[in-house]
């Protein structure tokens, strides 16, 4: 019995070994079986999906033979005179298309890839960005480019038909050409605007179809698009800038405030102060430290309205007043349009300059001056009146005068001096000014009929502290008769909007300026500048190294912190460029 019992328990735990070990034997070869029936249906199906990869590719092949047939009939068909026409849309390039197109054997540049045509939509959607550059979408056959995009995602099959794909084709290498050629050069022909912006280009040619091939290096669009981009930091940052105020138009408001009590100092209390708070806070100009904005002008809020007058330029007084307001209230659509023209304007200037020059915003009322990447000087200065604008140019400072005489232009001669020596005799000798008739004689004003003959005559201040041109003017030659010079009324430098010149450009550190252009010439001591400048005799010093000079008219800008600056439109010259960009070439 225990014999027994010992052999049917032997067999019985046995038994528990050997069923599952049958049963997994069987399990894995019937798997088996289904894997290599799995594996040869996989085998059939991956040759059948080759097959029609290859079938495609074949195809494919044709089509891009047949494409560039119909690329190249379209480009020498061209009737004389007139513009290559896609659909609705007519080219711009009549050279750069049938040099790239030839130089490539007529092949298609944007669908060379079967299904790959990532180049093409990343273009398209550049050019739909391009409004934040100012520029107008539709003038880049963005409507076209879009609705033949759409069909190839929609019917993959397009691709196989070559006219389809030699439009395509066409349309994006013209856009390219025309947006890249905006985006360096400007959209706007700027001596077009002559009466507005006069500073000569030094940009080196583009070869743009050398740039599209870029696209076969690993290159994107907006990598490439961005070697387009004026040289200054600030040009991306405005249109960074010009995306997010697009972003809060809509929640755009305004501030009002009884024009009786237009003025809040700080430490005062008014009930306008919770709607000025929140202006701020829209503008992240201020950081409410709960939703209740009190009426209190806190030393927190002066900060604040510190900072909008520093953007626009005012003077950081805290002092809440119309311009204050006025800048507060700037609408979003007006801070969107000054920032579009401005990039255009920044698109005109040239790529390089001299190692040592001056920059003078006229709109900013301000004076730079750099060598190479360091700002050597700041100052405030003085611009010409509405009605005697300072123009824009660039030219050389190529020497200074001391002690200047100033001989009165013929244009304030006839507004200004004939009109005050006509009410008060007096008024020249007042002004210590002498009159000298055509031969270069000195003239008693009292016989002179100055009604009749006053301009006849030339009237010549001597130097000295009532000097018009003050102790030193600083020389470049132009067509405008413009330059550089001190000024005896100092007051005027602390207004916030100075346009009181009759077109040269008055400057608020004259000894400084002159410091640093004669720093090479080492005769020129501290003590013998200052003694030149009062001495009350006229005397030329030629520069030994000559700087470069750019009166330019900027009135929106972002400096190296990203800070956006805006200033007014004094000139009214935005209008027009605004206006040229939105219309089509």
């Amino acid at each position: 019995m225990i014999g027994l019992w010992s052999s049917n328990s032997i067999y019985t735990k046995s038994m528990r070994f050997i069923i599952p070990l049958i049963f997994a034997i069987s399990f894995f070869a019937c798997n088996r079986n289904q894997e290599s029936e799995k594996e040869v249906n996989d085998n059939e199906t991956i040759s059948y999906n080759d097959s029609i990869r290859l079938l495609e590719l074949k195809k494919f092949e044709v089509a891009q033979i047949e494409s560039s047939l119909a690329i190249r009939e379209i480009l020498e068909n061209r009737q004389p005179g007139e513009r290559y026409r896609i659909l609705d849309d007519e080219l711009y390039s009549s050279v750069l298309l049938p040099r790239l197109y030839t130089e490539n054997e007529f092949k298609p540049f944007w669908t060379k890839q079967l299904y790959n045509y990532e180049s093409a939509s990343q273009l398209i959607e550049y050019i739909e960005n391009a409004e934040f550059h100012g520029l107008v979408p539709t003038h880049y056959h963005f409507d076209a480019l879009k609705k033949l995009f759409e069909s190839l995602q929609n019917d993959s099959s397009q691709v196989f038909n070559p006219l389809f794909t030699a439009h395509l084709d066409l349309l994006l290498s013209d856009a390219f050409f025309m947006l890249s050629s905006h985006l360096y050069h400007g959209k706007i022909d700027s001596e077009s605007l002559e009466a507005q912006w006069g500073i000569q280009r030094n940009k080196p040619e583009l070869m743009l179809d050398q740039k599209l091939r870029l696209l076969h290096n690993g290159k994107n669009i907006e990598q490439i698009f961005k070697t387009f981009y004026p040289p200054y930091s600030g040009y991306e940052k405005m249109v960074h800038e010009a995306k997010r105020l697009r972003s809060i138009q809509v929640s755009d408001f305004s501030v009002s405030m009884d024009p009786k009590t237009l003025s809040i100092k700080p430490g005062e209390t008014s009930k306008d102060l919770p709607a000025i708070k929140k202006k701020l806070n829209y503008l992240g100009l201020y950081e409410a430290d709960s939703l209740d904005f009190s009426v209190e002008y806190d030393e927190k809020t002066v900060k604040s309205i510190q900072k909008l007058q520093a953007l626009f330029g005012f003077n950081t007084d805290g002092n809440i007043g119309k311009n204050t307001l006025k800048a507060l209230n700037m609408p979003v659509e007006q801070k969107l349009k000054q920032l579009y023209v401005n990039m255009e304007r920044l698109r005109w200037l040239p790529d390089s300059l001299e190692h040592r020059y001056v920059l003078a915003n006229i709109a900013d009322f301000s004076l730079f001056m750099f060598e190479g990447k360091d700002t050597l000087l700041n100052m405030r200065t003085i611009v010409g009146k509405d009605y005697r604008e300072t123009p824009v140019f660039n030219s050389k400072i190529r020497y200074l005068v001391f002690s200047p005489s100033w001989t009165v232009p013929p244009g304030i001669m006839q507004k200004d001096i004939i009109p005050a020596v006509k009410k008060d005799l007096n008024y020249l000798s007042q002004k210590n000014m002498l009159v000298y008739d055509s031969q270069g004689k000195l003239t008693d004003p009292a016989t002179i009929n100055w009604k009749r003959n006053g301009m006849r005559y030339t009237v010549r201040q001597a130097p000295g502290n009532q000097n018009s041109l003050g102790k030193v003017k600083f020389m470049f030659p132009n067509k405008y008769n413009v330059y550089l010079h001190d000024t005896p009324s100092r007051e005027l430098f602390w207004r916030d909007e100075r346009t009181f010149s009759s077109g040269c450009i008055r400057i608020e550190k004259p000894f400084e300026l002159t410091k640093v252009l004669l720093s090479d010439m080492p005769e020129w001591t501290d003590e013998k500048i200052k003694q030149a400048m009062n001495s009350g005799v006229e005397k030329t010093v030629v520069l030994k190294s000559s700087v470069g000079v750019y009166l330019y008219y900027l009135t929106a800008w972002a400096n190296e912190n990203g800070e956006i600056h805006y200033r007014s439109d004094i000139y009214d010259r935005d209008l027009a460029v605004f206006t040229a960009l939105g219309q089509k070439k």
